[in-house]
């Protein structure tokens, strides 16, 4: 396989200053500063695979059909996002592809393993227009709000609790979260069949609704 081919019609282009390495990267740096987001353009490099000095023998076939022994070092294998940015308290990475070259598949996969580790909420979008690029920037914006509106409703859960809760919202466990908040409202209904002045906040069971709509559709 040929290593890192150039993207098929992709054509350099220039903006506010900054050369662009296609026309649908220029498209989406300009709705960008028309949003007033504030953006990294290839700002951010990312390590998928250390480096390694070989030091076993490794043998390789020639043109010639002759084994050839292959003691060059190996590269590390890194990533670099064409838009980071963060927005609404999420870190997001904007990767604007309208033909992929021959090794993209292989670092989105290697960069995806990669996210998993993030300790911060973190969202990746492959976007081949400006509409995706404003289809994305909304379904940041829910997000935010949604997590706004949970941090609200959890406010009605123990003091004891809220630290575990707050960590799990920071990590969008929430199948955790909604683990805390089942667990609570099934103590109160036992406190409340012994005592009637116990009542169940509201809010806890506008909580329950809310995260049992968003495990089930982590789960479809």
């Amino acid at each position: 396989m040929t290593v890192n081919k150039k993207i098929k019609n992709a054509q350099t282009s220039h903006f506010d200053g900054v050369k662009l390495k296609s026309g649908l990267e220029k498209i989406i740096y300009k709705a960008l500063k028309e949003e007033h987001i504030e953006f990294q353009y290839e700002g951010m490099t990312f390590n998928l695979s250390g480096g390694v000095i070989p030091k076993k023998p490794f043998y390789v076939r020639t043109k010639t059909k002759k084994f050839h022994l292959e003691m060059s070092p190996i590269r590390p294998i890194t990533y670099t996002p064409d838009f980071t940015f963060t927005l609404n308290g999420i870190f997001v990475i904007v990767e604007a592809k309208g033909f992929c070259n021959d090794v993209y598949p292989v670092k989105r996969n290697l960069f995806r393993k990669l996210l998993e580790s993030f300790p911060t909420p973190v969202m990746f979008f492959e976007v081949k227009s400006k509409r995706e690029l404003m289809e994305a920037l909304d379904i940041v914006k829910k997000e935010g709000k949604l997590i706004e509106k949970i941090r609200e409703y959890t406010k009605s859960m123990p003091a004891k609790d809220l630290p575990a809760c707050n960590k799990a919202i920071e990590a969008r466990d929430y199948d955790l979260l909604l683990e805390l908040v089942n667990s609570r409202i099934a103590r109160m209904e036992k406190q409340a069949q012994k005592d009637s002045n116990v009542y169940i906040p509201e809010d806890l069971f506008k909580l329950f609704g809310i995260l049992t709509d968003l495990t089930n559709e982590e789960t479809i």
